[in-house]
């Protein structure tokens, strides 16, 4: 009877511990992340430092910014997914990735006020892009004349409580060149 009441008790909690291990794991809350590339070549500027306090205050959510190249001419893709916004100005682009991550992609200091100037649209709203593919085509000639300041932010806008921060891989002050490396990701715990 004593081994007998032994083994229950071993079956109890062997069984009470695998279900507890399933059942943990079921719980358990998933990483997930996704890899940016830079927009453009330029210099990665910290979001706390760019000119407007709207981006700087992260009003509008997380991210970074890009100082661009003088020579940069194309806002690339900084990842595959839709484009959800494209306004008639061109300044900006929404994109919303297949896990439902929002992504701003604001090209300029105040350029809504050139209403399209200087922008020309490689894509439409509702197509899919992949990583890298050009968002939209900068005329440097116009820009130039109107002194835009052309600091290119990438911003995360979708917050919610799973939020983390962004891990880079490059340092803020780096030069980073467009598609030729990842340049950080953002994790999220689901």
């Amino acid at each position: 009877m004593k081994y007998f009441v032994c083994f229950l008790i071993s079956s109890v909690l062997k069984s009470f511990l695998f279900w507890r291990k399933i059942l943990f794991k079921f719980l358990k809350k998933k990483k997930r992340e996704f890899k940016i590339t830079a927009p453009a070549s330029g210099t990665l500027i910290n979001l706390c430092d760019v000119p407007d306090p709207v981006f700087s205050q992260k009003l509008m959510g997380d991210g970074f910014a890009v100082k661009l190249n003088k020579d940069e001419e194309i806002i690339h893709a900084p990842i595959e997914a839709k484009v959800v916004s494209l306004p008639e100005s061109k300044h900006a682009v929404g994109l919303v990735t297949a896990d439902g991550d929002e992504i701003l992609l604001h090209i300029g200091i105040d350029t809504v006020n050139l209403k399209g100037q200087g922008f020309t649209a490689k894509v439409r709203q509702g197509d899919k892009v992949k990583q890298g593919q050009a968002l939209i085509r900068l005329d440097r000639d116009i820009l130039a004349k109107e002194k835009a300041d052309l600091t290119t932010m990438v911003i995360l806008t979708k917050l919610d409580s799973n939020h983390q921060n962004w891990d880079f891989v490059k340092e803020f002050g780096d030069q980073i060149t467009e598609q030729d490396e990842e340049l950080g990701n953002n994790i999220y715990v689901i």
